[in-house]
């Protein structure tokens, strides 16, 4: 096994399939800027650089082309996916809808236990916060999201919101880029968390609607 490919090991569990792990390596240096939009996505260099052939290499961005952040021509090769000023904002929109509802339901839905483990994520969020870590608040930060949004037990729900999360990954870290928005995302989760462990509803859809919405204004002028 390659030394990035165990690295991506210890940051989750296990996968199943070797082009999935692949493609979250990927999906990694996309959303933190390694690979820009726009830009040619080398498939014999990074088969080489995994260690792998170059199947489970095109597995993975046909995995990733399906998330909206590659684009595969034929003959031509795979690039990273630019997203449109209009796009994001379409997408934003229809994110803080969703995760707004997902907030109102888990209030309702979710257990003890789910309470619990969002709080040890916040407090190891602040903790990267506390150290400047942006990569590892921002994991963190989605997995917090992803886990309201599960408690609102929901499917229909959840696989929406995957599919517009997967094309804002990369919108979503910009927004965590300048230190006023940072600020604001860790005063934002303080106040979700409060708020959901209170059982609040209307509190819980208002802050997350607000939160999502506010991805908007940090992003549109990089975006333009």
């Amino acid at each position: 096994m390659t030394k990035a490919l165990a690295m991506s090991k210890n940051r989750r569990a296990p996968r199943p399939s070797l082009y999935e792990e692949i493609a979250d390596i990927i999906r990694d240096r996309i959303v933190e800027g390694n690979l820009p939009a726009g830009g040619f996505i080398d498939e014999p260099t990074l088969a080489l650089e995994l260690e792998v052939s170059r199947t489970p290499v095109r597995e993975a961005l046909k995995v990733l082309a399906f998330e909206g952040l590659v684009d595969i021509f034929p003959n031509q090769g795979s690039y990273v996916a630019k997203i449109t000023a209009e796009d994001a904002r379409e997408l934003i929109e229809l994110l803080a809808q969703l995760e707004g509802f997902a907030g109102e339901l888990a209030c309702q839905r979710c257990s003890d236990e789910v309470l619990k483990s969002l709080t040890g994520m916040h407090e190891d969020m602040i903790s990267a916060y506390r150290r400047g870590d942006k990569p590892t608040y921002f994991k963190l930060n989605q997995r917090i999201h992803d886990d309201i949004v599960a408690a609102s037990g929901n499917k229909q729900l959840v696989e929406a919101h995957r599919r517009c999360t997967r094309r804002l990954r990369r919108i979503r870290y910009i927004s965590n880029l300048q230190q006023t928005a940072w600020e604001q995302s860790v005063f934002d989760h303080k106040a979700m968390l409060k708020a959901l462990t209170a059982r609040d509803t209307a509190a819980t859809r208002q802050i997350m609607t607000d939160h999502a919405a506010d991805i908007w204004k940090t992003v549109r002028a990089s975006l333009a």
